[in-house]
């Protein structure tokens, strides 16, 4: 990497001290930089992978954010494939099912993908010949929070949602975010379980019919900047979510024993990437990715989300460490299961719903 950036380097150097352009063997050497279409989130995490693709000089990134949330892609890709424009797609647990059934990652090796080496290999989605078809960048939780200097009281148990004194105080992701993850924990607080999501519609309608509903969150933005400005002072989000917020304002989470506070528990999930099969420049997208989960890579990308980094050589954030649970048995007590499988089948009928059953309830 250094070879090339002194060679960029003097290229630049020499034209210039000569007073000419560049000569035709040198705007060939330029000219080999890949240009890559990637599609990831916004808000902190597209700072997070730019500090990483900073670091590089073989490709040139164009980013194309999600919009509403991950899920939101997939009918996208589907509409154009196999002619996708992109060469690589945020997205991790919620989302890896529904590509994989459609047999949209490209298959990738450890001898492809040397930093591989250093990401524990439960992690890694296969297809049958054994073949990777992910990229892990970061271990993440959901879970239930509030901005402690300006609630109007300290939460203890999901029902606190509908209290009255948080009138217009409560930001809620919708049904496309995490594909509609969001749902386990009000089904969990009120008798539900990961398979079984009605409780938890019922408890949205009461919530919704309360009042107490500051925003329907779309996009990580959307959640952050409600929290941030005042304007709702507890919601569901995700730790990266969650710690650009209290690097400002001092925040509570609410990740509580579930024998005590049931659905107030950390929801982990990984994240990742994906190279799609319909890429022109797959090979020059490997080389990014494996370049972006070396240990440094993936330490500074979770460094600024506060993530859980893959690589067992990466160092986790003091805030990150809020989901390194210490025991099994505190990991049983402090978080619950997703059926990820499960969320993937209703994807579509809970936007649907969610739209149908529940945004009008809080108009």
């Amino acid at each position: 990497m250094e070879r090339n950036i002194t060679r960029r380097t003097l290229l630049h150097t020499t034209a210039a001290g000569l007073g000419l352009g560049l000569l035709p063997w040198a705007r060939a050497a330029l000219a080999q930089k890949a240009s890559l279409t990637g599609v990831f989130w916004g808000g902190p995490y597209l700072d997070a992978i730019k500090a990483v693709a900073v670091r590089q000089d073989k490709a040139d990134i164009k980013w194309e954010l999600h919009s509403g949330g991950a899920a939101a892609i997939i009918p996208k890709i589907k509409a154009t494939w196999p002619s996708s424009p992109y060469d690589f797609v945020g997205c991790g647990d919620p989302q890896y099912p529904s590509f994989i059934t459609e047999g949209w990652p490209e298959p990738m090796t450890k001898e492809e993908m040397p930093n591989f080496k250093d990401i524990p290999d439960h992690l890694f989605y296969k297809n049958a010949q054994g073949q990777i078809l992910n990229v892990p960048m970061a271990i993440n939780a959901v879970f239930f929070g509030y901005r402690k200097d300006i609630a109007p009281f300290p939460l203890k148990k999901m029902e606190d949602l509908l209290d009255p004194r948080l009138k217009g105080k409560v930001c809620v992701r919708d049904a496309v975010q995490g594909m509609n993850s969001n749902m386990v924990p009000y089904a969990l607080a009120n008798g539900g379980s990961p398979t079984n999501l009605e409780p938890g519609w019922e408890f949205l309608k009461k919530l919704a019919k309360s009042g107490n509903i500051a925003r329907f969150a779309k996009t990580e933005t959307d959640f952050i900047n409600s929290i941030t400005s005042g304007e709702a002072v507890a919601g569901f989000s995700n730790l990266s979510n969650w710690g650009k917020i209290a690097e400002q304002f001092p925040c509570e989470f609410l990740i509580r024993d579930k024998k005590e506070a049931p659905g107030f528990q950390a929801g982990l999930f990984q994240e990742g990437i994906v190279i799609l099969k319909s890429s022109a420049r797959k090979k020059e997208a490997k080389e990014f990715l494996n370049f972006f989960v070396s240990a440094e890579n993936n330490s500074t990308y979770n460094k600024v989300l506060n993530n859980v980094p893959v690589n067992a050589k990466s160092e986790s954030t003091q805030l990150a460490r809020t989901i390194l649970f210490k025991s099994d048995a505190d990991r049983e007590r402090l978080t619950h299961p997703f059926d990820w499988k499960l969320l993937n089948e209703q994807r579509q009928e809970s936007i649907q719903r969610f739209e149908k059953e529940i945004v009008p309830l809080a108009k």
